[in-house]
């Protein structure tokens, strides 16, 4: 499982296996004109034990170090819930060890889960183009990923299209992209599909759903085993400018780029299922907020919501938004909602307060699932919160619908 395909399967990374094999060739590159030989290696080996032997080539420089943080889920919930900080420690500096053949070396155990690591050449971080590395954080970045779910990783079953579309955007002037994953049997068939807008957290892009939260291959396998439906997801990204006549940025809203501008271009591009019963929205973090304004603020539209991680919590009524008389009478809700799904990682500083906000609904009858997973604020929880979510969606029964 270490050495999985689907690691390499992003749209920053390339495949290890393209690589010379034997030790000792040399490719030719060009710094400023000049031309340097040097041996080409994966910088990026998943061992058996578990651990990860990383690269990183640079034979001039006078220390490199490693920066990571440690996680641990070989532990009990009730031990991890005493001592957070022992799943998620801060982050760790170890030294990398120069060899005679120009390339730093270090092996590290941070434990399962997805994981930025950064290369620190002479106090300066550096990208390791010779592993693995995508965008996050408003930034490119080298990862390391030991899932612990086969379902994350790339088997031979059929396999879903993912296609970059471009719109126009009526809400910010400019054009827009998203990305959009079809099931296998798309391409074979003239059904209609249900449809899930899957949004993105703060610092990240449309991307990095399949980059990072493999969610390609989390449907793949779900529908090949039927424990999911096959659906259509799409991914905008989170970030809505306008740019002003003096041409400064104004921030807009993303639930009206996805009703006036996003919905009506895969409505009419994809043989999607126009109902909003078999409509779902989900996001992480930033994007849990955005999806709680559109499925809450739009009931006629959404009637499947997962929040994710999601920065603000979960409140009713804020400066600028106001869920209030949804959230008026639960048998309303109730009918007018089939799956709302609400989770957190259990070290995640929002936790409590998430908890806390959907106590009193909950008490009062309204149908709101909520799921902690071992994590902090991270992707393994977020691919552990899409695939469960995505297993409820679409099973309900038919319910007489007012909106």
């Amino acid at each position: 499982m270490k050495n999985n395909q689907a690691l390499n399967m992003t749209l920053l990374c390339f495949d290890p296996i393209h690589y010379p094999k034997n030790e000792g060739v040399m490719r030719r590159i060009h710094y400023g004109g000049s031309e340097e030989t040097f041996p080409v290696e994966n910088c990026a080996v998943y061992n058996e034990d578990g651990s990860v032997s990383l690269k990183y080539y640079n034979p001039t420089a006078k220390k490199v170090e490693l920066r990571y943080r440690l996680h641990n889920y070989q532990h009990s919930k009730s031990e991890y819930r005493k001592d957070p900080d022992f799943y998620s420690r801060d982050f760790i500096v170890e030294p990398m060890t120069l060899e005679p053949d120009g390339y730093w070396h270090i092996t590290i155990d941070p434990g399962a889960g997805f994981h930025s690591v950064y290369f620190i050449a002479d106090g300066v971080r550096v990208i390791n183009t010779r592993g693995p590395y995508g965008y996050d954080g408003f930034d490119i970045r080298n990862f390391v990923d030991l899932p612990d779910d086969e379902d994350t990783q790339l088997h031979d079953v059929p396999h879903g299209a993912i296609t970059r579309e471009i719109y126009w955007s009526k809400e910010t002037q400019r054009y827009r992209a998203c990305w959009v994953y079809t099931p296998a049997s798309y391409a074979f068939s003239d059904r209609k599909y249900l449809i899930l807008y899957l949004q993105h957290g703060g610092s990240q892009d449309e991307v990095c759903w399949f980059q990072s939260g493999k969610i390609d291959m989390l449907m793949d396998n779900l529908t090949a085993r039927k424990e999911a439906e096959e659906m259509i997801i799409v991914c905008n990204n989170g970030y809505v400018l306008k740019e002003t006549e003096n041409g400064e940025a104004r921030e807009g809203r993303l639930d009206q780029v996805i009703i006036q501008d996003c919905m009506p271009f895969i409505e009419k591009k994809y043989r999607v299922i126009a109902d909003r019963r078999k409509r779902a929205a989900a996001g992480l973090s930033m994007g849990g907020g955005h999806v709680r304004r559109l499925v809450f603020g739009h009931p006629e539209l959404f009637a499947n919501v997962g929040i994710f991680s999601s920065g603000e919590c979960f409140p009713i009524k804020t400066e600028d938004m106001d869920f209030s008389e949804l959230f008026s009478d639960a048998k309303r809700f109730n009918a007018a909602m089939d799956v709302v799904y609400i989770t957190c990682g259990e070290a995640d500083s929002r936790y409590d307060q998430t908890v806390a906000d959907l106590k009193p609904l909950q008490d009062q009858g309204f149908h709101i699932q909520f799921q902690g997973y071992l994590g902090q604020h991270e992707w393994n929880v977020w691919r552990y919160s899409a695939k469960d979510y995505v297993k409820k969606l679409f099973h309900d029964e038919v319910k007489n619908d007012e909106f």
